[in-house]
């Protein structure tokens, strides 16, 4: 085997090892390993040697100058090149060594033996050399020790390239982070603002239309009267939508505060109808309100509790054209745990079964908008998702033509990390 002394290489290998810091754990390994080569091989010179770029670099080594290591780098290029170890017992008496400098003067080098450093592909990462200064013959052993730690030298440089990935990660990582706060702060302002900008004059409109509406009933103006309805009913739903919004952004950010206090359930129940009447006005629906006795109080959110009943009670209203809408309240039991159901049924449209997985879905609307059914498709997905914040759950049953039935589960007690039973 020739041996090259052209820093150039004819193979192409991988992106080569980053030099490593004087000082550094790496640069301590490597010198440890070249002390213990030069100890198991009895010889008085050892040089590892690393790929870069086409050539190979000085890393590490016993002793040798390392003023001077560049002249020895030419030993390790046709292990390089060929990817397999490297022996010459005498170099003086091969006539392919023998003109080299370090061969034929100072320090005279005789016998070499060198392994490469494995890579992916079939690659060498570099070299590990041994040179002697004395004609000899190398044991099995000891070749089979030069390269296990040639080996190990590669198992280092693999493991400063993953440690150089999983930085770089990092810092990907810390990058995203810090867009992310600067976004969700983004978002913050704009929902702010939205909430200020668009909710104030849509405020104002309604209660112009109310002005309106009075003073148009005063004046004996019935034909405007439609007109001011439409501009009161299109603003309440441009405030409804904003608030599911809101409510959207809030839970999103995980924001929303509960505030658990005693709530007496039959009191409360009572005021959905005055909450819900003008809905039903002019409706042919009958409003039923079926209460268990002894329903007692029940520890929650007492505000996110009215926000999930007038949903569930608004959509029931909105999907009815005639029939019944009923709240029901009783004590449910799972357990040894006690929940309150309040269950709201309608004998409206219904939803088809295929289209159930889709109720909570946000901005999902199961129901075709051409038919009259607008909203933004997220009043039960901002429902489900404060039910389950205060510990419980909404769960469905609907019949295609037949109405839908939506019970919110919710705990008596103060238990907001234990939830009964989904079934999504």
């Amino acid at each position: 085997m020739e041996l090259v002394v052209s820093s150039e290489l004819e193979a192409q290998r991988s992106v080569a090892p980053e030099r490593a810091p004087v000082g550094s754990a790496r640069e301590q390994a490597f010198v440890d390993l070249t002390r213990l080569a030069a100890t198991l091989l009895g010889a008085p010179i050892v040089l590892l040697a690393l790929a870069d770029d086409g050539s190979s670099r000085f890393e590490a080594g016993v002793g040798l100058d390392v003023a001077d290591a560049a002249h020895y780098l030419s030993f390790c290029t046709s292990v390089l090149e060929r990817v397999e170890p490297l022996e010459h017992g005498d170099l003086a008496g091969d006539p392919r060594f023998a003109a080299h400098p370090l061969v034929a003067a100072g320090p005279r080098l005789r016998a070499l033996a060198a392994a490469p450093l494995p890579g992916e592909g079939g690659r060498a990462l570099g070299v590990l050399c041994v040179l002697d200064v004395v004609p000899r013959r190398f044991g099995e052993d000891q070749r089979r020790g030069l390269q296990a730690l040639a080996r190990q030298a590669a198992a280092r440089l693999e493991l400063d390239r993953r440690e150089r990935e999983l930085a770089e990660q990092r810092a990907d990582l810390a990058r995203a982070r810090d867009e992310a706060v600067t976004f969700a702060r983004a978002k913050d302002v704009f929902l702010a603002n939205m909430g200020h900008e668009l909710r104030t004059p849509l405020n104002a409109i309604l209660g112009c239309a109310e002005l309106l509406r009075e003073e148009a009933t005063a004046a004996g103006l019935g034909r405007l009267l439609p007109d001011i309805q439409t501009v009161d009913r299109s603003g309440r739903h441009l405030v409804a939508v904003i608030d599911d919004i809101l409510d959207l952004a809030r839970l999103d950010a995980g924001v929303p505060q509960l505030r658990r206090e005693p709530v007496a359930v039959a009191p409360l129940a009572e005021e959905m109808e005055a909450a819900v009447r003008s809905q039903l006005r002019g409706k042919p629906l009958r409003w039923r309100l079926a209460l268990e006795s002894g329903l007692g109080d029940i520890t929650t959110d007492a505000t996110k509790l009215r926000q999930i009943l007038l949903n569930l009670l608004s959509n029931a209203i909105k999907f009815t054209a005639r029939g019944e809408v009923e709240l029901a309240v009783r004590v449910a039991r799972e357990g040894d745990r006690e929940f309150l159901a309040f269950r709201v049924a309608d004998t409206g449209i219904g939803i088809a079964a295929d289209k159930l997985s889709l109720l909570f879905r946000e901005f999902s609307q199961v129901h075709d908008p051409r038919h009259g059914y607008g909203g933004t498709g997220l009043g039960l997905a901002i429902s489900r998702r404060f039910a389950r914040l205060l510990g419980g759950d909404i769960l469905v049953d609907s019949e295609l033509g037949r109405g839908s039935r939506f019970t919110l589960l919710l705990p008596r007690g103060e238990s907001p990390h234990e939830a009964p039973p989904r079934r999504d």
